[in-house]
């Protein structure tokens, strides 16, 4: 009989000839003793291929649960349904689909935001889910993960807790309830305690960057340039403010100039060259970010720092490039390096050298300042640079080139020494007559006639 009352009830809503309203108010309060038998034939309805089935299963399911809370219990029974390796409303095994998937979740996502409890059997469920359904749990949560909001203690828990298995799951639900707005310190500090005691996988920290400590960011930039590239934008935006654009008040804990300088003082063994120069490449990337006022601090506390960071030179160049106008404030860096030996860094020294080749004649008096030994190697490595140089000097005053040193002199015109004259073939003399009566005579001296030459020997 029960059953078909509930069969006129549906057939009445799919007919859409009684509001969802009566048919709450006959069932769950007209005749409560309905409601006990009535539910499950509901939770059925809920892979309706109807959304206007759908909706009213989940109101008159919230209605029902207001009334009695122990009817999640079953709600709870349905989501294990997705642990078993069939679609839903299917009589033969099938594999699973984005759309059964769906359908076996929207009552429990859409109650989720009405009861946050619900949140740590969905968690339960995802550990021991196949990847498939994995896959369709993460791209269906967002809209309920927004509704509970990052202060529900609910999720707090789920983020303290964090079942094994459920990594991804809390990650996801991290960058959902971030994506447009800061993290709160409760939210943070759960999930430094997650990183730190439990699971130390720094891509947990992504979400919630901007509430953590500047030292904390900085100790954790070496393994964070190492994941995916397109992960690693969405840290650099998150840093440099460029991942809220909706008016958020996201403070980063990193000036835009402390994170260049940061990933410049990253230990080359704690993070491969590659990965950090890429890194750098995605902070020149944003302009509007790096300007040339940036820039210049930039360099100016990279030249500061001992020893010299070895892809210093390296952004000089690149910094250039992107601000011509800064060749004046380059030069001065260039001279400054030269107090500080830079020629004792190779690396460093070799960028030194493309940037003078790069920023002729400008660098003409960067050169002249060099050591005669460290001059005759820039000229090793760029012979052609010699003989502009030399012009160079050419063209000064005598009072200006009385201040050049000779040695500096002697290198730039040590191609021009005199190349020592060619000696001349001897010619062979003609033999006369009177030479040759003379060396007769000589012979006679030695060996008197007579004498077997022979005998000597």
């Amino acid at each position: 009989m029960i059953h078909s009352h509930i069969q006129f009830y549906m057939s009445v809503l799919n007919q859409f000839h009684m509001s969802n309203s009566q048919v709450q108010e006959l069932i769950i309060n007209k005749d409560p003793s309905l409601l006990d038998n009535f539910l499950d034939e509901m939770i059925a309805f809920q892979t309706d291929k109807s959304i206007e089935v759908r909706k009213f299963v989940i109101g008159f399911i919230e209605e029902a649960c207001k009334r009695d809370n122990e009817l999640l219990l079953r709600l709870i029974a349905n989501l294990n349904m997705l642990l078993k390796d069939e679609s839903v409303n299917t009589e033969v095994a099938a594999p699973w689909t984005e759309d059964t998937v769906r359908q076996c979740l929207f009552l429990y996502l859409s109650l989720l935001p009405l009861n946050h409890r619900l949140v740590h059997e969905l968690a339960s469920v995802y550990t021991e889910a196949i990847a498939d359904i994995k896959r369709s749990v993460l791209r269906a949560i967002e809209q309920p993960i927004r509704g509970m909001g990052m202060n529900s203690p609910e999720l707090l828990l789920l983020v303290e807790n964090c079942p094994k298995g459920a990594e991804t799951l809390v990650t996801r639900c991290l960058h959902i309830l971030t994506d447009k707005v800061p993290p709160s310190p409760e939210l943070v500090e759960r999930v430094r305690d997650l990183y730190h005691k439990r699971v130390p996988d720094v891509r947990f920290l992504i979400p919630v960057i901007n509430g953590l400590e500047k030292n904390e960011v900085i100790q954790a930039l070496p393994k964070l340039i190492k994941l995916n590239p397109i992960v690693v934008k969405e840290v650099f935006n998150r840093l440099l403010g460029t991942q809220h654009s909706e008016g958020s008040s996201s403070v980063s804990p990193l000036t835009p100039g402390d994170l260049l300088i940061a990933l410049h003082s990253i230990d080359s063994n704690k993070c491969d060259m590659k990965s950090i120069i890429k890194a750098t490449n995605l902070c020149f990337g944003e302009k509007n970010v790096y300007t040339s006022e940036v820039l210049a601090v930039v360099m100016q506390q990279l030249m500061e720092q001992n020893p010299l960071p070895m892809l210093l030179m390296r952004t000089v160049i690149q910094s250039l490039t992107m601000y011509p106008r800064l060749v004046g404030f380059v030069m001065n860096i260039l001279s400054r390096l030269i107090t500080k030996q830079v020629w004792k860094y190779p690396k460093v020294w070799e960028g030194f050298v493309k940037c003078c080749q790069r920023t002729k004649p400008q660098s003409y008096s960067v050169l002249l300042q060099l050591p005669p030994a460290q001059l005759t190697s820039v000229f090793e490595r760029c012979p052609e640079m010699r003989e502009p140089l030399l012009l160079h000097v050419h063209s000064f005053t005598p009072h200006q080139q009385a201040h050049i040193p000779a040695s500096i002199m002697a290198v730039l015109e040590a191609h021009k020494k005199t190349e020592p004259k060619p000696v001349e073939p001897v010619m062979e003399k003609e033999v006369t007559y009177r030479d040759a009566a003379h060396t007769s005579l000589c012979c006679e001296c030695l060996f008197p006639s007579g004498t077997n030459v022979l005998h000597i020997f």
